[in-house]
């Protein structure tokens, strides 16, 4: 099971991010701030990170910047997962190692969810009851 580390200081993002994840087969943590998150980040060695960027403690920047830098080649995905998608601030995350920069307001689930496939190269196990569900459709 592939597993996804997600680190907001928002506890009903992280909720929902943790749901959605759960849902589609992902083993999930989270971390309320930066700090915690690199903590966890050792501990649980996850296939992929949703990063928030803007939070007290440790902000994102560094957090991204951390993982990148101790690491140089580390190929551990992280997506940002911010408020302030300014044309600036997308290039500032992405220069600093983001994989990807989603709008928190403007990002659908199946496009977090297929970012994430994409980047870890492959989808994890689809629920037992999406796999009915896609049968009963058939008409042969």
């Amino acid at each position: 099971m592939k597993k996804i580390l997600i680190i907001e200081d928002d506890p009903v993002a992280a909720l929902a991010l943790q749901r959605l994840l759960e849902a589609h087969g992902y083993e999930v943590e989270t971390a309320s701030n930066g700090a915690k998150g690199l903590d966890r980040l050792l501990a649980f060695e996850p296939d992929a990170v949703l990063l928030d960027l803007l939070m007290p403690t440790l902000g994102g920047f560094v957090v991204l910047k951390t993982i990148r830098g101790d690491r140089p080649s580390c190929q551990l995905p992280v997506l940002v997962l911010t408020s302030n998608c300014s044309p600036e601030f997308q290039a500032k995350a992405l220069a600093a190692g983001a994989n990807h920069v989603l709008d928190k307001s403007k990002v659908k689930p199946a496009e977090i969810i297929s970012l994430l496939q994409f980047e870890m190269g492959a989808a994890p196990t689809n629920r037992i009851s999406e796999l009915g569900a896609a049968r009963k459709s058939r008409r042969f």
